[in-house]
Order: C-alpha cells, then sequence, then structure tokens
C-alpha cells in the first residue's frame, strides 16, 4: 500500500501536469491566432466558400476577417459596412440580412419604407440605420450612439456609404445636458453599456463616464424635425427615461417602436407610459413570423418588442 504522503505527491504532481497542459494549450491557441491574423486573402477565401458551400455556424463564427462587406435587403437594395471582427458583422456577413435579429430587421425595414423620420437609438456600428436609409433612400435618418469609440465606426459605416444619416454622440434620456454613463472601457467594443448604474452591477469592470446626453424631443429640433415616425430605441433598461423624454410627441404622432424590454420593471414603466394609446405588443424571437401579438409586455427572453398603432401593423403585414 502506498503511503498518504506519497499519494499526496502524487496528486500535486497530476495537479502540475494539467496546469502545464492547459498553459501549453492556451500558449498554442494565441499562436495560432496570430498566424490566423497574420495570413492574407481571408475576405475573397471565405467569399468564394460562402458561394460554394454552406458553412455551419459553429465554424464560420470563426472565420472572422477585416475589411469592407455589402449586405444586400433585396435584389436592388443593400448597404456597406466595414467588418472589425466583431460578431453582428460576422453573422452579416456569412448568413445575409437575416443574419442578425432575423425577424427585427424584417419588422424594422417594412416599417422604414412607411416613415419619413426614422431614429436609431443606441445604434453602435448603425446595422438598423444603415438599413433604414438602404430601403428608404427619402427617409430622415438620425443615428445616436454614446460611446466614442464605437460611435466612431458608426461615422465610418455612413461615410462608407455616402448617406445622409445624421450621427450624434450621445446618450438619449429624460433630459438635455449630461449624464453619467457606465462603460467598459478595456473592451475595444461593446454592445451594452447603460446609464442606469444598476444595469450590469456585478461587473466589476464598469466605469463611470459623463458624456452629453439628450431628449428625443431636442433631437428632433437639432435635426429639423417636427415629428418621428420610427424609432430603435436600444438602451439597456433606460429605455422608460427615453419615452418620458418625448412623451408629449409619442400622445400626438404614435409613432411605432422597436424597444429592448430587459426586465419586468421597465415593462411597467413603458407600459404606464402608453397607457390608453392603442399600441399593440409584438413579443419578437427573431425566429417566428409573424411575431405573436400579446396583451401585455412583460420581460422578453429574446428582448425586442414592437410596439405599433394598428395601422401599421396591418400595413406591414402582421
Amino acid at each position: 500500500m502506498i503511503p498518504h504522503l506519497c499519494w499526496t505527491n502524487v496528486a500535486k504532481l497530476v495537479k502540475w501536469i494539467k496546469a502545464y497542459v492547459l498553459w501549453d494549450m492556451s500558449r498554442i491557441k494565441g499562436s495560432l491566432k496570430k498566424v490566423y491574423e497574420a495570413m492574407p486573402f481571408k475576405q475573397p477565401m471565405f467569399t468564394l466558400l460562402r458561394k460554394i458551400v454552406h458553412v455551419p455556424p459553429g465554424i464560420h463564427q470563426h472565420l472572422h476577417f477585416k475589411g469592407v462587406i455589402h449586405v444586400p435587403i433585396s435584389p436592388t437594395e443593400g448597404f456597406r459596412i466595414m467588418h472589425h471582427g466583431h460578431v453582428i458583422e460576422n453573422e452579416l456577413f456569412w448568413k445575409g440580412i437575416k443574419g442578425w435579429e432575423a425577424v427585427s430587421l424584417e419588422l424594422w425595414i417594412r416599417l422604414c419604407r412607411l416613415s419619413s423620420v426614422i431614429c436609431d437609438i443606441g445604434a453602435n456600428t448603425g446595422v438598423y440605420a444603415l438599413a433604414a436609409k438602404a430601403a428608404n433612400p427619402s427617409a430622415k435618418v438620425v443615428a445616436v450612439e454614446p460611446v466614442e469609440r464605437v460611435f466612431r465606426k458608426l461615422e465610418g459605416n455612413v461615410t462608407l456609404n455616402n448617406w445622409d444619416i445624421q450621427t450624434v454622440n450621445a446618450a438619449v434620456s429624460d433630459h438635455t445636458g449630461t449624464a453619467v454613463l457606465y462603460d467598459l472601457p478595456q473592451l475595444e467594443h461593446v454592445l451594452s453599456v447603460s446609464l442606469e448604474a444598476d444595469w450590469n452591477s456585478k461587473s466589476t469592470a464598469l466605469r463611470p463616464v459623463e458624456i452629453p446626453c439628450i431628449t428625443v424631443t431636442d433631437l428632433l429640433k437639432q435635426i429639423g424635425a417636427t415629428k418621428v415616425d420610427l424609432l430603435k430605441i436600444d438602451v439597456e433598461t433606460h429605455e422608460p427615461a427615453v419615452l418620458r423624454g418625448f412623451h408629449e410627441l409619442i400622445k400626438r404622432d404614435r409613432p411605432s417602436m422597436l424597444i429592448e424590454i430587459l426586465n419586468d420593471e421597465v415593462a411597467q414603466q413603458v407600459s404606464a407610459l402608453l397607457e390608453g394609446l392603442e399600441y399593440q405588443y409584438y413579443n419578437i424571437d427573431d425566429v417566428t413570423w409573424p411575431p405573436p401579438r400579446v396583451q401585455e409586455l412583460t420581460k422578453s427572453e429574446h428582448f425586442n418588442f414592437l410596439l405599433c398603432q394598428p395601422a401599421a401593423a396591418k400595413a406591414i403585414g402582421i
């Protein structure tokens, strides 16, 4: 029988070997990543590959690159966007316009064709704003993004298409002035930041940053618009404040809204702001078409809801 001390030593040795193997695999993985990033002609190779074979998501999610891609939304319409190697652009490259939030974007595009003033609030790199302008070139489109390093990418995408989308580097809220944004500055690109201190509060990496903010009412004045027809609002639980910032215009114009609902508290506040305004609610899972109509707003596992008037729903076929 091996003494207990020997078994202890063996266990320590096994633990050390496991740690070494994991370190070595990580080192190899890092080396392979560097080789992949240095590999030339990825975009033309992947473009050819995409044409001749179906590449499963489990594979193409790793086949990213950097360069300008074209995203068609119909045989005659589309937009250009810079692929920075991030997930949204990669999904759009491999699967087209249905590669990212397929049902949400289909609803958005249909509504854009009927709208003359369109706001993309929390625009990130501008996919929804670009799709809006591609679908309706005559519309007045404004894209608002609070994170400066992401905003620069948004501006670059607008310039790529040579379109008159108006871009604003600010947050949208219930007042015009300044606000505190809880950012993740160590990340080169972020998809989720908020003006709400409780959002993502478990993260120890959040950092408060003072930024300009504006209401939708003042935003419309800034771009020379007197009304709004359609908004996408993606501001990570700050949605009620955005609605409060143009509540009188909501009551007057009854715009359609593609809006994120991340918890029941947000759902209750949004419902209260829209009470008595005859809005219909559609819960979007980005798979089911048409999206199911629901009687009340709640937290959605899939995040997005469409809020619109009965006439708008009928006009887009849902």
